[in-house]
């Protein structure tokens, strides 16, 4: 009683404190145009003495409808932050082996070029002016040089028509033809558009711009993932000199650094990327992709410069490398490593979990790991200073948006840096996940969340939208999601769940949903909200459910195998994939030992695993939600549906962004992203009434 009392007086003072301030300082639940009031930071860079850490802080303006982005530093011993760069277009940044330069990319022109600025202060200073632009500078060793990429660009060809003949002079701009004649297979991509006339070639300059000169060149290929050797002599890069179906196969190069022919080390004929050189300058570690398992895990292998010595530090199928944590908060994380500490003893590596992401330090020798930073939270990126003590990381959870930390690569505290979006944290209430899980029919534990209302009433049933996440080679976990956050404040309960076909599980998991996407996926979903619909606060009568790409998918599977869901909301679907695979920029199903084959051979398997297949069905009122850019999955896919729903009269609504791609939600126009989330908002509330 006394501690009540207590409570109770404590309780009507903040009541009479509250009464005298203004009613915006109260918490108030997340609106969509919050989006326009959330730091995004990434690109963490620690300095090779491990003093400072620079970053980018990425923030959407409104009058201009786009994304402003900045390099900031912070001191690690202080925590102190300040804002380095102020060009709205910054990114990239790289540090000076002697840390007194900071090297960056940057759109302050038409085309982006790379920048440095030194750290004691001043003006950045423009280093390239190429004409198709220049981005990803890395430093050499000996801080001499800056190697880095351009694009060489294919002229138009002349317009093929004889003027003379038509009887009149053309203008300029009709002197040259915009008709694209395509003879390669992979000619296009999601978010960059057209790429077959587009080749990106390595240059090298000196640290102050002068002596720029291109190490490859030509009309054909494209290097990537270069990377210095210790000794600055040598350059490790990745390209195809070749076609590959499956958009899979990489061989890895080495040429001189001072220019001359590359060599191709004599790899098995694979996916090989990401080369990294050993300290030692012998070799280079790598990961391998062997086989065209979509669900696989590549092996993280080693290989001498001439080839000899080749073995797998890590086989195929043990981890899952890199960020796989879903969210609508960026693109996905960049991930990190192997990033070696001294002598190759050991590395560090962002490794995807259930539910999480982390970062591991790894026993070169034994694979033995040590988790870093890791905890309920998704790692997204990592850098190591020069002697490997101390590593910058990027990191988020369930309550709070990405910021930057530093920890000691032997296990110790970590520090968080930045604390960017503490304002508007204050300003708003967060419903906080609850972790749960059911046991599938396959003996599996499948993970989920359960986010309640922020200011749910106890006793009152409310609506629950189940959401799916997109991949499937993805996973939900314990991060920041705006859309659910929004979604919770406006009434509902949200559920998302990790079912068989997600990362982070292991690869017998993941490789579950290999040879159908609907099926084992529908189980699991099914189990997860048989166990949601027990609860005294969900109403079993107002559910709906929703995803974007294959969540787009599942969504359509889901509603066309039961009607128990109220309304539904299908994102940028695959929906048939006898077309899916043919039209679209990535194709990874055309194996028939790990998927449905290719639709020739095998119509009936991409027919059965189509959701437009089961089309009929469908009876829950739907909106179909597709942007016109959309490269990943056309926007054909979302077409066969509607048309086919008016067709039958079912109730059906198709919503069209213009110039967006498969990446609305994360990375679209910042108008057209709250437009989005408002319109699904409407639609849910039509049918679910929260």
């Amino acid at each position: 009683m006394r501690r009540f009392a207590i409570v109770s007086l404590v309780t009507f003072a903040a009541l009479a404190a509250l009464g005298a301030m203004p009613a915006s300082a109260a918490p108030r639940p997340v609106k969509a145009e919050d989006l326009f009031k959330i730091s995004l930071v990434s690109s963490a860079v620690i300095s090779h003495d491990g003093a400072h850490v620079a970053f980018v802080v990425t923030k959407m303006d409104g009058p201009k409808n786009t994304y402003l982005s900045d390099i900031w530093i912070a001191d690690v011993a202080t925590g102190r932050t300040w804002q380095f760069t102020r060009g709205d277009s910054d990114g990239d940044p790289a540090w000076s082996p002697d840390d007194k330069w900071l090297a960056f990319d940057s759109g302050r022109g038409d085309k982006g070029q790379v920048y440095r600025i030194a750290l004691a202060g001043g003006e950045a200073q423009r280093l390239t002016d190429l004409p198709d632009g220049a981005f990803g500078p890395v430093w050499s060793h000996d801080g001499a040089h800056i190697l880095f990429s351009s694009l060489t660009v294919d002229k138009l060809p002349a317009a093929r028509i004889d003027f003379k003949a038509a009887g009149f002079t053309p203008k300029d701009e009709q002197r040259t033809s915009d008709v694209r004649i395509i003879t390669t297979e992979h000619f296009q991509q999601n978010g960059k558009g057209m790429t077959y006339d587009k080749h990106a070639h390595l240059w090298v300059m000196a640290a102050d711009g002068t002596g720029q000169r291109a190490l490859t060149s030509g009309h054909e290929w494209s290097e990537n993932g270069a990377a210095w050797s210790p000794d600055d002599k040598t350059i490790a890069f990745t390209t195809l000199h070749g076609e590959d179906p499956y958009g899979q196969r990489n061989d890895v190069y080495v040429m001189p650094s001072s220019g001359g022919a590359p060599a191709k080390i004599p790899l098995a004929p694979v996916g090989n990327f990401n080369p990294t050189w050993s300290h030692d300058g012998a070799g280079l570690y790598y990961f391998k992709s062997s086989d065209h398992d979509p669900s696989g895990y590549p092996s993280l292998s080693y290989t001498s410069t001439g080839g000899s010595g080749q073995r797998d530090v890590v086989p195929a199928d043990t981890l899952a490398w890199g960020d796989a944590v879903i969210t609508d908060m960026t693109e996905g994380g960049a991930g990190c490593g192997p990033l070696f500490g001294p002598a190759d003893r050991w590395y560090l590596a962002v490794v995807s979990r259930p539910g999480t992401s982390a970062l591991v330090r790894f026993e070169t020798a034994t694979g033995s790991p040590t988790t870093i930073a890791g905890g309920e939270r998704e790692v997204l990126e990592c850098s190591m200073d020069a002697d490997g003590s101390r590593a910058a990381f990027v990191a988020a959870d369930a309550t709070h948006p990405a910021e930057v930390y530093v920890v000691d690569t032997n296990g110790g505290a970590e520090k968080r840096l930045t604390d960017l979006n503490a304002a508007y944290l204050s300003s708003v209430s967060l419903s906080t996940p609850e972790p749960f899980e059911v046991v599938d029919k396959a003996g599996y534990h499948v993970h989920a969340w359960f986010m309640r209302p922020p200011n749910a009433v106890a006793g009152r049933r409310y609506p629950t939208i189940l959401d799916i996440h997109g991949g499937p080679a993805t996973e939900f976990g314990d991060s920041f999601f705006h859309e659910f956050q929004y979604l919770a404040g406006l009434g509902y309960n949200v559920v998302y769940a990790d079912p068989r076909g997600s990362v982070g599980f292991g690869h017998s998991f993941e490789a579950a949903l290999n040879l159908s996407w609907g099926d084992a996926m529908f189980e699991d979903e099914m189990d997860v909200m048989n166990a949601v619909v027990q609860r005294p606060d969900v109403d079993p009568n107002r559910l709906g459910v929703s995803g974007g790409s294959y969540g787009g998918y599942a969504t359509l599977w889901v509603i066309s195998h039961t009607n128990r869901f109220k309304a539904a909301i299908s994102e940028r679907p695959a929906a048939d994939m006898l077309s899916q695979w043919l039209a679209g920029d990535v194709n990874i199903a055309w194996d028939p030992k790990y998927s449905w084959g290719n639709p020739w051979d095998h119509f009936e398997q991409n027919w059965r695993v189509s959701p437009v297949a089961y089309v009929a069905s469908i009876h829950t009122p739907l909106m179909l939600l597709h942007s016109d850019q959309d490269i990943r999955t056309p926007i054909g896919e979302t077409l066969q549906v509607y048309s086919a729903l008016k067709i039958l009269g079912r109730t059906v609504q198709y919503v069209d962004f213009p110039r967006e791609t498969h990446d609305l939600s994360r990375t679209g126009e910042p108008i057209h992203r709250v437009e989005r989330l408002r319109i699904s908002a409407d639609w849910l509330a039509k049918y679910l009434h929260p």
